[in-house]
């Protein structure tokens, strides 16, 4: 099978969408052999490569991949024929290694109890059990204090019945029956208040306390003690109640205590005299730690917080529980992590480098006066303690304890070597390497955060929290090095290699690190986007090149004063062409468009790129607006086949996601434009309560129609003495442009499709028009245009003498009976011509493209001399190259709009515009910041008055016409 039918099967049926994101940052590759610090897999002429392996399977291999001893103990075994399923039996090879582990443990922490073993398949069923055991003790508990209280309160019952006893006056004083029982309710109404509040207090839901940025697993119990808020919310309402402590903070631990404590109400009888007294209920289960956090970014528990943790655990009389999954079995010169630093555990789990490489086994143990024994019963795994995984793991227990743990001398000096290394390239690159973290062959290195960084590429891979990702990809695929960020910090290269790294793979990674950090520190994204591009595309250079001052830096100065507010809004912008890339990120400038195209449809699965800084724009009328843009790494391309194949969901999501993230952000408006508004039906398939939302197609119309009425005026003819025609006139937008229009010229052919339905879309549009202008008509007024020449009609004349209405139910029909009277008077409409053939537009000076049709269609060939064309076709009506074969045309693709004092968007986002110019669409949504609307605009269809009023805003606000756009927006 190859690679690519690898990937696709994976991605098909086991991950489809970690498998698509595999591919989109160049980590799609299939291991076929692996030994020690290696792995293998075949590029894509099929040969062999050999790859350094640091991530070390997330630190399950301290001895490498398929350490030879291993093997051949794991072979003997097979060779034996060991029961692999012998369930309900006594199983020898779990013992000795449950007896192993003990000794270990012992050995290492100076405590003379035994520890027993739970087994499993996993670190997170090892934490799962360590759990569901700490729970156990804890229900017990809390049914004999609830038995113990029981028993004497009765006892005090009858003590005062008899006679032999009197409450004490001060029992009705107690926080908790202050208010809920009077001293004259006598013993059974104070014993009846107590039974409440002690029902109360036993159903209170058992609490746990977890680390900030812990890590524990992600079953339905351990993910729950996971920080990660991705990883935990979708199944919070599933699992017990947790709270998260700072690691640095243990003062915390005693307002957490206090805060938490539920108490009991018990009796106390002596002396012929029933006290109430507050028995501590035990509801906090465990404290889980790790003494070195593995997927929260490489941070080790200091001797001080490991000790405070152990006196608080001690203080109110919980278990504590060391997660050792990944820092034990000597990852960090130990077997366990925790007695580096002296911290004892009640409980400790273990797995990873405890199955050797080869066995999927893990471990909970726990102090034997702590065991119950009826969780041999109530807690089991149909494939733990087999003998197969038992007895490699015991062996991996021996080779860690062989020499008087040889093993862990060799992980200590070889992660003191390897730091060392490490700081001399933090001493090297100060503005690239924050911190170096861990202990042992357990690191991380921590990136300063590229959010500021000038490169689209950086800038928005640190905003998703995959700038470590990305980078995983460069070493992967230009290095050969496997290295991986942490789970929930994004910019830690996690580093975990057996305990055999030699000095000459130390020194292999000094050399791709130092690369990796000249292209970071340069900002040369080229050679991070090339794993993540067509990698049979050779890559352009080789050399790493200095691109810091390639964007123009971005100053807008200080800001003007203002009488109004200042409101932030959005718009959701895309890519048009890949090639676009270019001008965002000039690092990417040697790429062929082959390349850009390549890496723009891989990034599919994550579209979503960092907001680029907001530009202020003053209005003359004294509001203010921030106006930022929220980008899709996504192409016109890709968008045009989501619409399709009708597959427009998982777009629609990631626009909704940009609307949400800018919500949040505080835009109390967002504006999309091009595909995005086409993709969401105009805005109408968003849910995305507490922001206005707008298309910017009323704007758009407003300045297309200024700027066709320019265009017109350039190539030296009046508006009032051309005709108009419609390319695909049946659409809500091009019908409002002929509503527009008809006020200023007397003759528009509306071209349509030969489809279905076409000829009934251009009627209803025929009596749009009709319906608008006789609103005019009515309206009284100057009258121009169609309006004008229609106001001579009898049927007109009739209407107005009758005073006919210009709206309502009897007015609704009015243009309908219009295009009828013209037909019937005339034999044809003489205003409005209505045909589905494209060489009528050669009699038009002004032409309208808005025809949905997934191809251009429109040539050379159908345009009259100098004609005025405005193509707001997504895709163009127009072939590309229609202005080579018609230099003499006025080709447009709408609006530019001029922003009141000259304020410009981000250099690198400017696409075609000049500074101090927007987009119409862009236009409309900082408008509607500055006018303070704050209802959806152009939402849905647009009508003809949404326009007019829209314009008027505009000219109101210092927002006019600037130019035509004559290229897409981005």
């Amino acid at each position: 099978m190859s690679a690519a039918s690898v990937t696709s099967a994976f991605t098909a049926f086991v991950q489809p969408q970690m498998g698509r994101v595999f591919t989109a940052l160049g980590l799609d590759v299939e291991y076929e052999r692996a030994e020690g610090n290696t792995l293998y897999h075949r590029d894509e002429q099929g040969e062999l490569v050999p790859v350094l392996d640091l991530m070390g399977g997330y630190g399950s291999l301290i001895f490498g991949h398929n350490h030879p001893e291993i093997v051949a103990h794991a072979k003997e075994l097979l060779d034996q024929n060991r029961a692999v399923h012998a369930q309900f039996s006594l199983r020898g090879e779990a013992g000795r290694l449950g007896a192993a582990l003990s000794d270990v443990v012992r050995r290492e922490t100076g405590i003379k109890e035994p520890y027993l073993a739970t087994f499993g398949n996993s670190g997170a069923e090892a934490v799962e059990a360590a759990v569901k055991h700490a729970e156990l003790v804890r229900v017990t508990k809390a049914a004999a204090l609830a038995e113990e209280t029981a028993a004497h309160l009765q006892a005090a019952r009858d003590a005062v019945r008899r006679g032999a006893a009197t409450v004490d006056p001060d029992a009705h004083q107690l926080p908790a029956l202050q208010g809920q029982v009077a001293p004259t309710a006598g013993i059974d109404g104070l014993l009846a208040a107590i039974g409440a509040h002690n029902a109360a207090a036993l159903a209170t839901k058992p609490l746990f306390l977890a680390l900030e940025r812990s890590f524990h697993g992600k079953l339905v119990g351990s993910v729950q003690l996971t920080y990660n808020a991705g990883f935990r919310t979708p199944f919070q309402n599933l699992g017990t109640r947790v709270r998260f402590v700072p690691m640095d903070q243990p003062e915390l631990l005693d307002r957490i205590a206090e805060e938490e404590r539920v108490v009991l109400l018990d009796a106390e009888l002596a002396d012929g005299r029933v006290r109430i007294v507050e028995r501590d209920f035990p509801a906090l289960t465990a404290f889980m730690v790790e003494p070195v956090q593995g997927e929260g970014g490489i941070h080790a528990l200091t001797a001080e917080q490991g000790r405070a943790i152990r006196l608080f655990c001690n203080k109110v009389g919980t278990a504590l529980i060391i997660d050792e999954v990944q820092s034990g079995m000597g990852r960090c010169g130990a077997f366990l992590a925790s007695s580096l630093i002296g911290l004892r555990g009640d409980y400790y789990t273990l797995s990873k480098s405890l199955g050797g490489g080869l066995a999927k086994v893990s471990a909970m143990l726990v102090r034997r006066s702590l065991y119950q024994g009826e969780f041999d019963l109530i807690h089991s795994s149909t494939f733990a303690m087999d003998d197969f995984s038992s007895s490699i793991a015991r062996k991996v227990v021996e080779m860690l304890e062989d020499a008087d743990g040889q093993a862990y001398r060799q992980v200590t000096e070889r992660g003191e070597r390897l730091v060392e290394m490490l700081a001399d390239l933090k001493s090297a690159y100060p503005d690239v390497i924050e911190d170096i973290r861990g202990k042992g062959l357990f690191l991380g290195v921590q990136l300063r955060d590229q959010g500021e960084a000038r490169s689209m590429v950086l800038r928005g891979s640190a905003y998703t929290g995959a700038l470590g990702y990305l980078l995983s990809g460069y070493l992967l695929r230009q290095e050969r090095i496997r290295i991986a960020p942490t789970g929930s910090a994004g910019n830690v290269l996690r580093i975990q290699p057996s305990a055999f790294l030699t000095d000459e793979e130390i020194e292999r990674l000094r050399g791709a690190l130092d690369r990796l950090c000249r292209i970071l520190r340069y900002e040369d994204t080229l050679h991070l986007v090339h794993p993540a591009s067509d990698r049979t595309i050779p890559k352009p250079r080789a050399e790493i090149r200095d691109f810091r001052g390639a964007v123009e830096g971005y100053e807008q100065g200080e800001p003007r004063p203002v009488t109004g507010p200042v409101r932030k809004v959005a718009f959701v912008n895309h890519l048009i062409t890949p090639a676009h890339l270019r001008q965002v990120d000039p690092a990417l400038a040697d790429f062929s468009d082959a390349a850009l195209r390549a890496f723009v449809l891989g990034m599919d699965p994550v579209k979503k790129a960092a907001p680029y800084p907001g530009v202020r724009i003053d209005s003359p009328l004294g509001s203010a607006v921030e106006f930022a843009l929220y980008p899709l790494m996504v192409g016109s391309e890709q968008m045009g086949r989501y619409l399709a194949s009708g597959d427009v969901a998982g777009i629609r999501a990631d626009v909704e996601e940009r609307v949400q993230a800018a919500r949040e952000d505080g835009c109390e408006v967002a504006g999309l434009g091009m595909y995005t508004s086409i993709v969401t039906r105009n805005c109408t398939s968003l849910n995305v309560p507490g922001i206005a939302l707008t298309s910017g197609n009323a704007l758009t119309v407003a300045m297309g129609v200024r700027a066709m009425e320019r265009g017109a005026q350039d190539r030296g003819f009046e508006v009032a003495d051309a005709t108009l025609a419609v390319v695909g006139a049946a659409g809500n937008i091009a019908s409002v442009y002929s509503q527009l229009f008809a006020e200023k010229l007397s003759k528009i052919v509306l071209v349509g499709s030969r489809r279905d339905g076409s000829a009934r879309r251009l009627r209803a549009t025929v009596h749009g028009i009709y319906q608008e202008c006789w609103a005019r008509i009515a309206a009284g007024g100057e009258l121009s245009g169609i309006p004008a020449r229609l106001a001579e009609e009898p049927l007109i004349a009739k209407w107005l003498a009758d005073g006919a209405p210009v709206d309502g139910a009897d007015a609704a029909d009015r243009g309908k009976a219009i295009a009828a009277h013209l037909q019937e008077r005339y034999g044809q409409d003489p205003f409005l011509t209505v045909t589905q053939d494209g060489d009528a537009l050669r009699g038009a000076q002004l032409v309208l493209c808005a025809s949905n049709s997934p191809e251009p269609f429109l040539t050379g060939e159908h345009f009259a001399p100098d004609a005025v064309v405005c193509d707001i076709a997504v895709p163009n009506n127009a072939v590309e190259d229609l202005t080579v074969q018609r230099p003499d045309l006025a080709y447009m693709l709408g609006g530019i709009v001029a922003t009141p004092h000259g304020e410009s968007l981000h250099p690198s986002a400017r696409a075609f515009l000049e500074a101090g110019q927007l987009f119409a669409c862009m236009a409309e949504t900082a408008l509607m910041g500055l006018a303070g609307i704050d209802r959806h605009y152009s939402y849905g269809n647009i009508s003809r008055q949404q326009v007019l009023d829209i314009a008027a805003l505009a000219d109101a606000h210092g927002l006019r016409l600037a130019d035509y756009k004559s290229a897409h927006s981005v």
